[in-house]
């Protein structure tokens, strides 16, 4: 039942209407609850996804990607938030909230506030050819289907239904896939930090 109000407290609105990161933004900054609707519309699904990778747990990922919602509109953190790095902020924020419920990172409980994401986002941006170029090696490493998962929905900007449809396989196959080769990267890949949610999730 409790998952069924706070769902209800941010419900999708009409699909006609515009969701990019920008009219998101301008929304929120004006406390128009409207922008909350279409934020969790459009990412919604996929930082359930993203923090199942780390619990493991479906049905508590879908809490605490539900609880992030509400924290965000309760604590009307929005304000200073900048269009371009909308998603990359989110997945960061998905990423310290599973680490602080895992209690395995104590020291990342504040990670995403928007001062310190600017920092990562800078040296990122500064160095993007050379650590683009070391995720693109990871991601070839996977095995074929997960890349082509990943690479249809991360690098194509492919929603995951198309992906299904292009790759003749059903939609939960899609997520599975993703969940794994997410796994995989985030293993493989520690060294890059967050620069790997800066490169693939600022392409949703």
């Amino acid at each position: 039942m409790h998952k069924t109000k706070k769902i209800a407290s941010f419900e999708a609105p009409n699909s006609t209407m515009r969701t990019t990161d920008k009219y998101i933004c301008e929304l929120l900054s004006a406390d128009n609850k409207q922008g909350m609707n279409l934020l969790f519309k459009k990412y919604f699904e996929s930082l359930v996804i993203w923090a199942d990778t780390f619990l493991n747990d479906l049905d508590q990922s879908q809490d605490l990607v539900q609880d992030l919602f509400v924290g965000i509109w309760r604590k009307k953190t929005y304000h200073n938030w900048n269009p371009d790095k909308l998603a990359s902020y989110l997945h960061v924020a998905v990423k310290n909230a599973c680490f602080n419920k895992l209690k395995k990172v104590d020291v990342l409980k504040n990670a995403a506030d928007i001062e310190s994401f600017d920092k990562i986002y800078n040296e990122f941006e500064s160095n993007k050819e050379e650590i683009v170029a070391k995720i693109l090696e990871e991601v070839e490493k996977l095995p074929e289907r997960g890349r082509e998962v990943i690479k249809c929905i991360y690098l194509k900007g492919m929603k995951y239904q198309e992906t299904a449809d292009e790759l003749n396989i059903s939609i939960q196959t899609v997520k599975t896939h993703v969940v794994r080769s997410l796994k995989t990267l985030r293993a493989s890949s520690d060294k890059l930090g967050d620069f790997f949610l800066l490169y693939f999730f600022s392409k949703k």
